[in-house]
């Protein structure tokens, strides 16, 4: 019934915004936040009651610590706003717990034996398969998000794979971590079969039609790890493909020149950065409360009437720089060392699996700079199930 549950949380999530229950302002209900919340409280009784034993993995205490600071700066800054701020703020905390704590019963499941490591990887792989499928279809019936009511709060992508997330530069993320699990498994492999070749060629082809400069990048430090660890020979496959791709397809020149053209999506996050920056010098230590950013954000006046509740509104263009600013230095230090202690012990004790941790952490460290990428509900899950399960 537990794997049951955890097939049916990772297809909800791939299936994104199409699972939206209810809509109204700034909050939004999806069935895979439902899903993810039964998956993680029913395996969470099943281990203490059932199986009597329930397992804490050694990485994720700095991410449980990670969460009671979250929980004091939302304490300490309550009184900054309503009870109805209070309350949405709220949620959001315990929507990260509960996908912390879903991805703490995949590691019991595989600990107990209810399900093996690599029917967890193939899970995440199939996602990312149907995700690309699902992308290309988006091209074909909706390649313009401008035919949208701008009350949707969706940004205006044109020609671009958003997929399901609505979003680029998620989808392109999500992809890449989906990727780097495959190549990882047929690169130990002498013969790949046909339908692994399928799958990579149709993930790669998806990631390429996202013209997300950011997830390029973390494709890129996946490349370079890869690369310097296992075969420099793809290091210069892939800066051929590069060049030939840059020179053969224009949009890629656009794309890539665009990020010195103030009118380019670039500029915008500059801004964001710039106003996140602002708000953390006047909350440097304690932050100013775990995800309040929004109202924050309303009242330096960096948020209008008509775009308080965009969806980016809740968040800033850098997941580092909004830890930051929602729960101070303190939980910015707790937060970067959850993210870089599996991968330092990964290079210490040789793990298997290093590769692909390494390439994960610094790729989404890379591009969590560029979009809020490190709390977006299906990267939160494949990350942090990577860390506690490799």
């Amino acid at each position: 019934m537990l794997n049951l549950s955890f097939y049916l949380t990772v297809f909800l999530l791939s299936l994104g915004q199409l699972t939206s229950v209810y809509k109204s302002g700034e909050s939004n209900v999806y069935l895979f936040d439902v899903s993810m919340l039964v998956f993680s409280f029913f395996g969470l009784i099943y281990f203490l009651l059932v199986k009597k034993s329930f397992k804490l993995p050694k990485f994720s205490l700095l991410f449980l610590l990670f969460t009671l600071v979250a929980f004091c700066s939302l304490i300490f800054s309550y009184q900054n706003f309503s009870f109805e701020e209070v309350i949405t703020s709220s949620s959001y905390l315990v929507r990260w717990a509960a996908y912390l704590l879903g991805s703490i019963v995949v590691f019991n499941m595989i600990d107990k034996g209810l399900i093996t490591r690599d029917k967890v990887l193939n899970t995440f792989v199939l996602s990312g398969v149907l995700l690309s499928i699902l992308g290309l279809v988006q091209l074909l019936v909706l390649p313009d998000f401008n035919v949208l009511d701008l009350s949707l709060g969706w940004d205006p992508h044109k020609n671009r794979l958003a997929s399901t997330f609505f979003d680029p530069n998620f989808t392109g993320a999500y992809l890449v971590i989906c990727l780097i699990i495959l190549f990882d498994k047929l690169s130990f492999k002498r013969n790949v079969e046909k339908r692994e070749l399928f799958m990579l060629l149709i993930m790669l082809i998806a990631l390429f039609l996202t013209f997300s400069r950011s997830a390029w990048g973390m494709s890129a430090i996946a490349i370079l790890i890869y690369g310097f660890f296992r075969s420099k020979n793809l290091l210069i496959v892939s800066l051929v493909l590069f060049f030939l791709a840059y020179f053969a397809v224009p949009r890629i020149q656009t794309r890539l020149s665009g990020i010195t053209d103030p009118a380019d999506s670039a500029s915008l996050r500059l801004l964001s950065w710039k106003n996140t920056i602002e708000i953390i010098k006047d909350n440097i230590f304690l932050g100013v409360g775990f995800n309040t950013f929004r109202y924050v954000q309303k009242d330096y006046g960096f948020l209008t009437p008509e775009t308080l509740n965009i969806h980016s509104g809740s968040g800033s263009d850098s997941s580092l720089l909004l830890i930051w600013a929602t729960t101070g230095v303190i939980g910015l230090f707790v937060f970067l060392m959850s993210m870089i202690f599996p991968a330092y012990e990964s290079i210490v004790k040789k793990n298997s699996s290093k590769l692909i941790i390494l390439s994960v952490v610094f790729g989404l460290l890379l591009e969590s700079l560029f979009i809020n990428s490190l709390f977006y509900p299906q990267i939160m899950f494949i990350y942090l199930s990577l860390l506690f399960i490799l």
